[in-house]
């Protein structure tokens, strides 16, 4: 009960910290807000956008760059991955384990901050079922995932450079 309620608040916050530590936008709804992220260190990454000069918050596997842990808010896990030519195309945020109800919240407070999704599709194959929900502009595609196997249901989102999608390495 204890870990359960833990894993609740802390996808709370971390919606939460995913929303604040983007820079507020004119468009409340747009995606823009979404593509500029802080991290330790006062560090600012955008979509679209070349790696900061001194990047040592990373480690870097070809073109994907693994934030070490505690670097941005409470995600588990996070990386980001670039073009041939140094532009940040996409950031990967891992959730882990949440319960159903931080799933809802979840899905609740992006719903409130960016509108309804423009796709929300549920999928099976075997014992997991996928549930997927986009948000897309013309810059910015914004993805959250939840993979359910066994009554645990982890979880991810995406961010991704529209333009950049196709030239990532």
């Amino acid at each position: 009960m204890r870990r359960r309620m833990k894993t609740q608040a802390g996808v709370l916050a971390l919606s939460l910290v995913l929303l604040a530590s983007c820079r507020p936008s004119n468009d409340a709804k747009g995606l823009n807000s979404l593509r500029e992220i802080k991290i330790e260190r006062r560090t600012i990454l955008r979509l679209g956008e070349k790696m900061p000069p001194a990047a040592d918050f990373c480690n870097w596997t070809g073109a994907t760059c693994s934030l070490r842990p505690g670097t941005f808010g409470g995600a588990e896990r996070m990386s980001l991955t670039k073009t041939d030519s140094g532009l940040i195309a996409q950031f990967t945020f891992h959730y882990g384990v949440i319960s159903a109800e931080a799933v809802n919240s979840q899905i609740d407070e992006y719903t409130r901050s960016l509108g309804r999704p423009s796709r929300d599709s549920t999928s099976k194959s075997g014992e997991v079922e996928e549930r997927e929900l986009e948000w897309s502009d013309s810059a910015t595609t914004f993805d959250l995932c939840y993979k359910t196997d066994q009554n645990q249901t982890e979880a991810k989102a995406t961010l991704l450079d529209n333009a950049l999608a196709q030239h990532r390495r």
